[in-house]
């Protein structure tokens, strides 16, 4: 083959001198030199056995390549596999997790490195998120996962939301509507621990073990304490009385009595001696052994008795729950079902999608009809084992693209009057929320965000550590008429949590992404506007997460009250009071979002800057 700049010459042509040469370099002459044959000419029969001889020579060659090369692939093949169980895995930038605290932000990427997969950081984190951030989470809360993995296009939903006990009462709330977010009353069955083991036993890498030391070894050496908890301690919303004179305020308290501060150190060797039983034992030294007659003695024997029984404790189980989804101009969006706001979160999708979006006033005055219109079908959602059919559908309906379309067609270019959204009846407003998100290097994507309903729950504190929740104040008050999120027996509180999934269909190294957010009812308007800054806004996910957000949610009093964060572009806002909003300026607080979103190989993982410990990590 002639040259043509690509290629080099593999071999020169052979010449006749060549070949001559090669005879004349192989045997014995055997002629005399009075033959009468040139003495360079050989017989056929030496000249066979000449070419038998380099024949050999080469099948002897090539034998050596053959076994050289089988040796060479066996070493490599090996020096693989010793690196795989023997050395840290080859992992480079392509996975991230982060929360509201870097630390525990931190102890996911371990568990990844130690070869573990999204599950298995998530869990970790959450277990870390417990120790450190005790006002928002804990194992005695609850809360959802969302386990999608992206390269099977499967997705399931661990709902582990707390239960009310079963000899909870109407009648106990009649007097004192306070009991629901104050007292053994307020205290829901838990199902954080529960929830973290069946997702880890499904689909953990690592051992149960592996994934609880980390916070057991945080609460018995000691933490620092973070800027989001001296944010709570400091804030006029905590309740420092009740706090104080609780048994949380031995480990929050300096030598004098006072609240520490900002980098001090919390030992919590109550709560580390709990964790080691849990990584030995698993969920049922806390459901059915020593942990749960210490809960149950607790409630007991408070000066208002409560009536959790270890039945409920024992009876306690995690709901698997198929995943609630829309198309979103060429991306698919799924999130939890109810009890959770995923059909909320939907519904405010699908009814933007019909406009041609642009940042101005227009565009923001017809988010906040679709936050409106969301909140106002939220009061058809509730726990799917009670009023099934209802619920069902009504999710049904709020994600479907007819209703989104109907509700358009009805909507002006002036703010309605609340009456045509079907006013809410009130919705809590729960503080203490944590959330993680991650995505691996396999593409398994986690997203949980998990809660104690107000900060540090009810502030009661068994002698085992475990801090209890105040969820009984998520049901709807006595009397308020909404059956669907009614108190009963058995039943889990709506929540406001919307673990969300978004991915490009059916590209599948496209963008897909794992967020999630909290506090309280702003979480769902937190999400949405994350998500419409980075697919319809074209923001990267940084700024997408940080910018300033609005919120409203059709709620008494001031049901048309839009709260707008500083730093909020003023001219939009001055064209949404002209179409009838009302503006409330407030600090940049509303919600925390976490999300890591992947591109190909390219990771990207952010947490809000609004929450101050806050932090990701990814591999680098």
């Amino acid at each position: 083959m002639a040259s043509d700049g690509k290629y080099e010459k593999l071999e020169e042509p052979i010449s006749s001198g060549d070949k001559a040469e090669l005879l004349d370099n192989v045997g014995t002459p055997t002629s005399s030199p009075n033959s009468d044959e040139p003495h360079h000419v050989k017989k056929p029969k030496e000249v066979l056995l000449a070419g038998k001889a380099i024949l050999e020579d080469q099948s002897r060659g090539l034998r050596i390549i053959v076994l050289s090369a089988v040796v060479f692939s066996v070493s490599i093949t090996i020096a693989l596999i010793l690196s795989i169980y023997l050395g840290p895995p080859q992992i480079g930038a392509n996975a991230g997790v982060t929360c509201g605290i870097k630390k525990c932000s931190d102890v996911g990427l371990q568990m990844m490195e130690q070869g573990g997969n999204a599950v298995d950081a998530a869990v970790a984190s959450m277990f870390c998120l417990g120790v450190m951030g005790a006002e928002s989470s804990g194992l005695g809360g609850g809360g959802f996962m969302l386990v999608h993995d992206h390269k099977n296009d499967k997705s399931e939903v661990f709902d582990f939301r707390e239960t009310a006990p079963s000899q909870i009462k109407h009648s106990m709330f009649t007097d004192d509507e306070s009991r629901m977010t104050f007292g053994t009353l307020s205290v829901g069955i838990p199902g954080e621990l529960k929830g973290m083991e069946a997702a880890h036993q499904r689909y953990g890498k690592l051992s149960w073990k592996s994934v609880v030391n980390p916070a057991a070894d945080m609460a018995r050496n000691g933490f620092h304490l973070d800027g989001h908890t001296e944010y709570v301690f400091k804030s006029p919303k905590f309740k420092k009385e009740a706090f104080m004179n609780s048994k949380l305020a031995q480990y929050y308290t300096d030598a004098n009595g006072d609240l520490k501060t900002l980098g001090d150190i919390i030992v919590r060797p109550d709560l580390a001696r709990t964790l080691d039983k849990i990584a030995d034992e698993g969920s049922t030294v806390f459901y059915t052994g020593s942990v749960a007659d210490d809960i149950v003695k607790e409630i007991a024997n408070s000066d208002t008795p409560g009536v959790i029984n270890k039945q409920d404790l024992a009876n306690y189980n995690v709901e698997m729950r198929d995943v609630v989804k829309t198309k979103y101009h060429g991306y698919t969006v799924e999130s939890i079902p109810a009890p959770g706001s995923g059909p909320v979160l939907l519904s405010i999708l699908n009814f933007v999608e019909g406009y041609q979006l642009k940042q101005d006033n227009m565009t923001y005055h017809r988010i906040l009809e679709a936050f409106k219109f969301g909140y106002a079908q939220r009061q058809k959602l509730g726990d799917p084992k009670f009023n099934t059919d209802y619920i069902a559908n009504a999710s049904n309906v709020m994600i479907s693209k007819d209703e989104a379309a109907r509700l358009r067609n009805k909507t002006t270019n002036v703010t309605m009057d609340t009456n045509f959204y079907n006013m809410m009846i009130g919705l809590p407003e729960d503080q203490g929320t944590q959330h993680v998100s991650v995505i691996d290097p396999a593409e398994l994507m986690v997203t949980v965000t998990t809660s104690v309903n107000e900060w540090f729950g009810s502030m009661i504190l068994a002698d085992s550590g475990i801090l209890l929740n105040n969820v009984m104040g998520d049901f709807n008050k006595v009397g308020s008429g909404n059956k669907i999120n009614s108190l009963e027996a058995g039943k889990r509180p709506l929540s406001s949590m919307v673990p969300t999934i978004v991915y490009e269909t059916g590209h599948l190294c496209g963008v897909r992404m794992a967020c999630g957010a909290v506090n309280g009812t702003r979480i769902i308007t937190g999400v949405a506007q994350t998500l419409l800054n980075n697919v319809t806004f074209g923001m990267n996910l940084d700024k997408s997460i940080q910018s300033p957000r609005i919120h409203s949610q059709l709620t008494k009093p001031g049901a048309l009250v839009v709260e707008a964060e500083e730093g909020f572009p003023a001219p939009i806002l001055t064209g949404l009071e002209k179409m009838g909003h009302t503006i409330q300026m407030t600090e940049k607080k509303q919600s925390g979002v976490y999300g890591v979103l992947k591109i190909k190989d390219e990771i990207e993982a952010v947490s809000d800057k609004r929450i101050s410990a806050s932090g990701s990590a990814v591999f680098t």
